[in-house]
């Protein structure tokens, strides 16, 4: 994923469900910051709907990584729709199982495709997403004649210092919003003439 891209991700779980010819597909949609959380998540589903034969689920998170698994469907038909539902959305650090409880009628590999990206596009409809933009964190220093003008322009970047350090120059450790990283980065250049490092 880019790192300069904004994502969404759930505040919370959410859950929907329907049923198309008898089969019932429920849909879990939880926030997941790793792989480990993730895990966790799908055990979670498993225990409860232990009965179903299915926990179709895809996942990406914020690091690029994403894994999609059909879980005993025909290859293809349930995995990759549930993924495509949250590159859709643009949704990261979250996992998305679909249960499904088989109701004796076939769908085919078409209905079943279709079945559980409207399962997917539901819960996510019926979420709390929250977007999220992401930081980049640079550490400056520069000549302390000019700490004001620095200073003047991190503020109209919103950016937050993290961390300061004095010796015959000041340091800072700042973040910023990545988007925003090289904008600030040439105003800053532009305001010291130069006379700035970037680490």
């Amino acid at each position: 994923m880019d790192e300069n891209r904004h994502y969404f991700t759930p505040s919370a779980p959410a859950r929907t469900e329907f049923t198309i010819k008898k089969s019932r597909f429920i849909a879990d949609l939880r926030p997941a910051a790793d792989k480990e959380t993730v895990e966790s998540a799908l055990t979670a589903v498993r225990e409860e709907f232990a009965d179903a034969r299915h926990h179709c689920y895809a996942w990406r998170l914020s690091s690029g990584a994403y894994r999609a698994d059909d879980a005993g469907e025909p290859a293809g038909s349930a995995g990759k729709p549930i993924l495509q539902a949250l590159e859709t959305r643009t949704v990261c650090d979250a996992v998305l199982v679909v249960t499904r409880y088989f109701g004796g009628i076939k769908l085919g590999i078409g209905g079943l495709i279709r079945a559980y990206g409207q399962a997917a596009f539901q819960v996510l409809d019926a979420a709390q997403l929250r977007e999220v933009s992401p930081v980049m964190t640079l550490e400056i220093s520069f000549s302390y004649d000019t700490t004001g003008t620095v200073r003047q322009i991190l503020t109209r970047f919103d950016a937050a210092i993290l961390d300061t350090g004095f010796s015959d120059r000041t340091s800072l450790r700042i973040s910023v919003a990545a988007a925003q990283a090289d904008a600030l980065r040439q105003q800053l250049i532009d305001a010291t003439r130069g006379a700035i490092d970037f680490r």
